[in-house]
């Protein structure tokens, strides 16, 4: 951008030559004007190109760093200390990164480039007419000001475009998450118009936020064009003769028109800072999302590669603690071991820490305090992702064959292994009855399977991880009776000789546990079926 700002100087300089020339019917210095101001004209086009050319890569450069590293903390291979709701990780991923990135692509170049370009015009001005330089200086002394309040009216409204952006997005992902539910309780209409709302406010705060742009930007021009015109007053009264500054050269018309010209470059980088304060102020507030987001997942040191895990695994917490950040009570309070190879059902109220306890497990979440260990026959240690396996109450069945389905977890399975996964989770009558069978296609635009197939992919999937710590959360929520009964029997075929613990409320399948633990204001202790219903 520095270079382009020399380069259109000397093209207005080449202007100013000519119109010299013509003046002076000068043939020979209006052809020589001519030439410099085609050669100079295209060497500034190339510089525009080449710094725009620069900012496009690296906004891409930004970008795809930026979206790397929350792939890695909403997808995380180590343990976060937040969980991210699926509206903020797309708003981050999408929308907070395009801010930060055209910041990196528009402002941050702008605000090393301005001082350099500003500092060239000034310097132009000064070797051509000093006084039009220092009136150049005297009447930008209020733009900086007026700068910093721009700044200050774009970051209110970026933080309540944000706000209300935020609310929308999740109000948007429930209601298509819910929308068959919506429409059995005759809700639609009701949750459409709170739909508009958020859509209004989101509208509101936009428009807040352009109001804001254009009334800095306008004050911004104001003060610009009374500079400008203050300094074309006294370059018109100098080349009149009525104003002569003592000791200052005289004006020419080659210099004169030439000072008229830069004028307005100089200050062409202030107006573009003033027009991009709320692209800085919406960059600073996306960067805080997406610092959040990250810094949720702590960095640890590259792990030190230990063996699968084999054999019977048993589960020991010891003196673990859990807390969320501002509750004011332990979440999990739990001394507990759970036998290697057995099943073990955890029973309790909705919201009593069964979930918790799972993650913990998993080595999804750090305790509080105390410890959580993994035994084996080669040792004890802490759990890590990828250790166990997990079955939830939500199986995602994405837009892709059966086979692809069944393999996400191993995407190297051989077809062997695929169709004992297959029997093992009593898949085999599903897959006779789809056209296609293994290749099927599931998901949106394909075949639909009931929500107990849907359970018993899922446990095809975990069976061809190969895990020996099964983790199950509410695996037969919402199923019938008859779903219920055939999906217990699948995990009983696919967990031989596994450890498996289960976060449940069902009785069916506490029943089917050889173990039944409750848990009541986060402590673990044995419970009887009697109790776990």
């Amino acid at each position: 951008m520095t270079l382009e700002t020399v380069f259109t100087i000397a093209r207005w300089a080449a202007l100013a030559w000519i119109a010299q020339g013509v003046m002076r019917r000068s043939t020979a210095q209006s052809m020589q004007g001519a030439a410099l101001f085609a050669i100079t004209g295209a060497l500034a086009t190339a510089a525009g190109w080449a710094a725009g050319e620069f900012r496009r890569r690296g906004a891409l450069k930004v970008a795809g760093h930026l979206r790397r590293r929350l792939a890695g903390a909403l997808l995380p291979v180590t343990r976060r200390t937040r969980d991210t709701g699926p509206a903020e990780a797309a708003l981050a991923m999408v929308e907070y990164v395009d801010d930060v990135a055209g910041y990196h692509a528009q402002v941050a170049p702008l605000r090393r480039s301005a001082p350099l370009c500003m500092l060239a015009v000034l310097a132009a001005t000064a070797v051509l007419h000093w006084p039009a330089a220092i009136v150049l200086v005297l009447t930008s002394a209020l733009i900086p000001v007026n700068m910093r309040l721009a700044g200050l009216f774009a970051q209110q409204g970026a933080d309540r475009q944000q706000a209300a952006t935020q609310r929308f997005n999740a109000i948007v992902l429930d209601s298509f998450r819910g929308l068959r539910t919506l429409r059995e309780l005759g809700a639609a209409g009701r949750r459409g118009r709170i739909l508009t709302r958020a859509a209004e406010r989101v509208n509101a705060a936009t428009m807040s936020v352009l109001r804001r742009a254009f009334l800095s930007g306008m004050i911004m021009d104001v003060v610009i064009t009374f500079s400008i015109a203050v300094n074309a007053t006294y370059t018109g009264m100098s080349l009149l003769g009525y104003v002569q500054v003592p000791h200052a050269p005289r004006l020419s018309l080659f210099t004169g028109l030439l000072v008229l010209l830069v004028c307005p470059m100089y200050f062409a980088p202030m107006r573009a800072m003033a027009s991009a304060f709320h692209v800085r102020e919406r960059a600073a507030v996306a960067a805080g999302a997406i610092r959040d987001i990250v810094e949720a997942t702590p960095t640890e040191a590259t792990p030190v590669a230990r063996p699968r895990l084999s054999g019977p695994v048993g589960v020991a917490l010891n003196a673990v603690r859990f807390r969320y950040a501002g509750a004011d009570h332990d979440t999990i309070a739990a001394d507990v071991e759970f036998t290697p190879g057995n099943w073990t059902a955890v029973t309790g109220a909705s919201g009593a820490g069964k979930s918790t306890l799972l993650s913990l497990i998993a080595g999804m979440r750090l305790p509080s305090a105390g410890e959580v260990r993994l035994e084996t026959t080669s040792g004890r240690q802490p759990p890590s992702l990828g250790e166990s396996v997990w079955v939830g109450q939500r199986t995602v069945l994405l837009d892709a064959t059966v086979r692809d389905n069944i393999r996400l977890g191993r995407l190297e399975a051989t077809e062997q292994q695929i169709e004992l996964a297959v029997d093992a989770a009593g898949l085999r009558a599903m897959i006779e009855r789809l056209p296609g069978g293994l290749d099927a296609r599931l998901g949106e635009g394909g075949w639909g399977v009931s929500t107990g197939e849907a359970r018993r992919i899922a446990i095809a999937r975990a069976l061809l991880r190969g895990a020996r710590l099964w983790l199950l959360d509410e695996p037969t929520a919402h199923l019938d009776a008859t779903s219920e009964r055939d999906v217990v029997k699948a995990l009983r075929r696919a967990t031989c000789g596994c450890t498996v613990i289960i976060a449940t409320h069902s009785f069916a399948l506490a029943a089917a546990a050889d173990t039944v633990l409750a848990i009541d204001n986060g402590r673990l202790h044995h419970a009887n079926l009697a109790g776990a219903r």
